[in-house]
Formats: C-alpha cells, sequence, structure tokens
C-alpha cells in the first residue's frame, strides 16, 4: 500500500511574515507596504483562506500593479472613493482603512471605498485590525470593491483568537506547490554564503578598535 502524499505544507508565522516580505519585494512592493501586506496573508491564511495560494496564483498581477498609486476620486462627507489603480486589498487595504480611521468622528461613522481593486475576499482581516485597534468597524465587499465603515455601534465579527493561537501553534496550512513557489520567492531576496565571506564576515582579531585603545 502506498504512502499518501501530503498536499499542504504548514509555514510558521516567521516564514509568512519573512518570506512574505521577500516575496513581495521581489514582486515590486515597496518596503514600507510589505509588513502590513504580510499580516494580511497570515491573518487570512490562519482563518483558512488562501491567501497565500491567491499571491503565488496572481504573481504577474501583483508585479503589474505594483508601481500604480492611490488615489482618492470622490471625497464626499463622510464618505470617501479611493482608487486602488489595480492593486490588491493585500496592499492597498491598510491605506484605505487608515482613512477611514482617521475620517471618523465620535458618533458619527466614516465609510471608505476602495474601488479598483482585487482580492476583496481576503478583506475580512481589517475587521480583526479593527478590534486591535479598539474601534468598530465593518467590511462589505463587492466584486473588485471594499467598502470599510469605521465607527459607531456596528458588529465587528467573531472572535478570531482560538484560530490565532492555533496558528501560532502549530503553522498555518498552505497548498504545497504554492508553498514552494512562495518560499522560493522569498528566498530571491537572501544573500547566497560561503566560507570566505562567513571568515571575513565575522573575523576576530587581537587587535582591539582604535576607539576601545583611547578608552583604555
Amino acid at each position: 500500500m502506498s504512502k499518501s502524499v501530503s498536499t499542504t505544507i504548514r509555514l510558521s508565522e516567521w516564514e509568512v511574515r519573512v518570506h512574505g516580505a521577500g516575496a513581495l519585494r521581489v514582486m515590486g512592493i515597496p518596503f514600507g507596504v510589505t509588513d502590513s501586506a504580510t499580516r494580511v496573508l497570515w491573518w487570512n491564511q490562519a482563518m483558512n483562506v488562501p491567501a497565500i495560494e491567491w499571491l503565488v496564483a496572481n504573481e504577474e498581477a501583483v508585479r503589474a500593479s505594483a508601481t500604480s498609486t492611490l488615489g482618492v476620486i470622490d471625497n464626499a462627507d463622510q464618505s470617501i472613493t479611493v482608487d486602488a489603480g489595480g492593486q490588491s486589498v493585500v496592499t492597498a487595504g491598510i491605506a484605505a482603512f487608515d482613512v477611514a480611521c482617521a475620517e471618523a468622528k465620535a458618533g458619527v461613522p466614516s465609510t471608505v471605498h476602495l474601488v479598483n481593486t482585487t482580492a476583496v475576499e481576503l478583506a475580512n482581516y481589517f475587521l480583526a485590525l479593527g478590534r486591535q485597534r479598539g474601534i468598530s468597524a465593518t467590511v462589505h465587499t463587492e466584486p473588485a470593491t471594499v467598502t470599510f465603515h469605521v465607527g459607531g455601534n456596528v458588529e465587528v465579527g467573531p472572535d478570531d483568537s482560538a484560530s490565532l493561537e492555533d496558528a501560532l501553534r502549530r503553522g498555518v496550512e498552505v497548498e504545497a506547490e504554492a508553498a514552494v513557489k512562495f518560499l522560493d520567492r522569498g528566498h530571491q531576496l537572501w544573500v547566497p554564503t560561503s566560507e570566505r565571506s562567513r571568515s571575513q564576515g565575522s573575523a576576530i582579531t587581537d587587535t582591539p578598535p582604535d576607539y576601545l585603545m583611547e578608552q583604555q
């Protein structure tokens, strides 16, 4: 009887965050965006939403939109529309959500529509982010559009603590082929090492530095 081959691989939070940042940089995403983007990937994967699989499958689209800029195309009272320029919720969502948080006033919720975006199925992360920030929020998705309502008395979604605790303890499941490609993209920024580079980079000498000699 042949053994069944696992079709998934478990990745730790460290692997998702570190390799995810590297993979996104390889795809052209700026440094300032990669940290928040990997949080979107990690949370969704912990909730069994295939965010990493989405990223790998849509790599070319992510590369193509990496240099797009977000723009406000409508700025009505307490309702703002932001054009994502084709960027996904993974990279554009945090900016739109931050705008909604900034515009919310006591007792008066704000609304931000993020249009011309992709991966709307990953937007529920921002409910969790709202809970972390101690604010109420709702997320509504349509094709190519995510609407954030922030402030006021609104539901904030189910508690995700048990799923996150399990993911931190056991890692998250990723489809095997996607996991391998994901890790490979992350590795592309790693600098190859050799015995020579290790010895030169960590050389220890008996001669103390000049500034230590001066202190003595």
